[in-house]
Formats: C-alpha cells, structure tokens, sequence
C-alpha cells in the first residue's frame, strides 16, 4: 500500500544499524550517521528506484560497487525500492550477492521474493492514530487544527499518512483550520450537506 512508511522505515533501519549512540536499538538522530543519512550527504547508504534502473549494467555498477567497504559507517545499506521491476538478467546478477552478502552489506527491498525474506506487511494506519498524528504536526508546525477537521482528514486519507500529511499542507494557510476550511479547500460537501440533498431527493423536491 502506498503512503504507509516503507521508505522511511527502510531509512530508520539504515540509521538504526549505523548509528554511534543508538538507545535501546533505535537511531540517536544527532551523530554524524544519523545525520548524514538523513542530508543524503553519507556515501554508504544508498535510496536505488529499480523501476528506473531496471538494466544489467546498472546492477552490475552496484554489485562491483557493493563489495568494498563502507568509509565512515558500520555497513553499506543498499535500500532498492520497486525491486520486482528488474529485468529478468539484472535480477540474476543481482541474486549472488543478495544470497551471498558481504558482511559489512544490507540490502532492504521493499518488494521482492518471499522465500528469501524477512517479511513485514505495511497496513493501513488506522484513522484515529493518523487524526493524532495530523494533531502533533500541527502543533509543531504552528498551526490550528481542530479535532473535527482532523478527523475529516484522516478519513479521506483513506489510511495512507502521507496522503493525510498532503492534505493537511494543502489546507494550511495561515488561519484556523477546521473542518469547514478543510471541506472548502478541498472541495468537498460535507456530511450535513449531503444528507440535506438526499431529504430534497427523497422527498421530489427538484428545486431545492
């Protein structure tokens, strides 16, 4: 499913097995690691789209790559989104080097064969939790987010927070965001609304 965190997770788990002062296995976010994943500016942790480096030869440029070891980090992380994209000939160039890693060497797919996994299955956040997070943002942010309009957003979000977070951007504007700005920016009718023009329509009244 789109929008539940796949990338970012893959990027958590890169900091999380590089950083220097992780707490409790999770990434300190202040070292030069966590840091340097997070600019993109650290060389050993690299985001590869395989629908649009599908070819052999690019995966030949990662696999002669991969084999050295990383400069300022723990392990080279290789996170190759979209993998099943991959040709027929560059999957199998790439298939030794992901049975057979060196051991300074991570690859995280995010889609990919099923029998050579560990498999985590990303769901739909759950409105309530995605209404509490647009609230945290928010506050964060310095907006005002009502609890109704948040709660519209989340719904229409249809469980997907990134979805939920680009909605709640394009609603922000400077004033209170509550749920009748959220349904005029959006350009939505609202519940009452609605049910008003089905009363019209249950009951034959073509002019209202």
């Amino acid at each position: 499913t789109r929008g539940t965190g796949k990338t970012t997770c893959a990027k958590i788990l890169a900091k999380a097995v590089n950083c220097r002062h992780p707490v409790n296995g999770d990434p300190c976010n202040q070292c030069d690691a966590c840091l340097g994943i997070d600019n993109g500016s650290l060389l050993d942790v690299l985001e590869l789209d395989a629908a649009s480096n599908n070819g052999v030869d690019h995966v030949r440029a990662l696999r002669d790559e991969a084999i050295y070891s990383p400069a300022n980090v723990r392990y080279r992380v290789y996170i190759v989104d979209e993998v099943h994209m991959l040709s027929t000939a560059a999957f199998n160039a790439l298939l030794k080097i992901l049975e057979e890693p060196p051991a300074h060497l991570i690859f995280i797919l995010a889609t990919t064969i099923l029998s050579r996994c560990q498999r985590f299955a990303f769901k739909r956040s759950q409105p309530e939790d995605i209404a509490k997070r647009l609230l945290y943002v928010a506050s964060q942010e310095g907006m005002t987010l009502t609890e109704d309009a948040a709660e519209l957003l989340s719904r229409l979000s249809d469980g997907a927070l990134r979805d939920a977070l680009s909605l709640l951007d394009q609603c922000s504007g400077g004033k209170e965001i509550n749920k009748e700005h959220v349904l005029d920016v959006l350009g939505l009718a609202g519940n009452l609304q609605t049910a008003q023009m089905m009363k019209y329509i249950l009951s034959r009244e073509t002019q209202a």
